[in-house]
C-alpha cells in the first residue's frame, strides 16, 4: 500500500487502516524520524490493545502489497503487537 505526499506536504492514511485502528477525524499523532523512516504513532489517553482479528485484518492488507511497502507494513504490525 502506498500513499502520496501532496503539494502541501500532507498525506492521507488509507481508510481501511484508519477504520481498523479506530482513528477518527482530529486524531493526534506523535511523529518519529529515524534515518530515512517516518513513524506516526496515535496519541491516546490509555494503551490500546487489539484483538487477534484486528491484527489479522492488518495482515490481510499486507498480503496484498508488494516490495518495500509490504516490508514496512509488516514492521508496523509487528510494532503494534509489541505495543510500540
Amino acid at each position: 500500500m502506498t500513499i502520496t505526499l501532496t503539494a502541501k506536504n500532507q498525506i492521507t492514511i488509507p481508510s481501511k487502516i484508519a477504520k481498523t485502528l479506530g482513528l477518527k477525524k482530529g486524531a493526534l499523532f506523535t511523529i518519529r524520524v529515524h534515518k530515512n523512516k517516518i513513524e506516526l504513532v496515535p496519541v491516546e489517553i490509555r494503551e490500546k490493545k487489539f484483538r487477534p482479528e484486528i491484527y489479522a485484518k492488518l495482515e490481510a492488507l499486507t498480503a496484498k502489497e508488494k516490495g518495500k511497502e509490504k516490508k514496512i507494513t509488516k514492521s508496523f504490525i509487528k510494532n503494534l503487537k509489541s505495543g510500540k
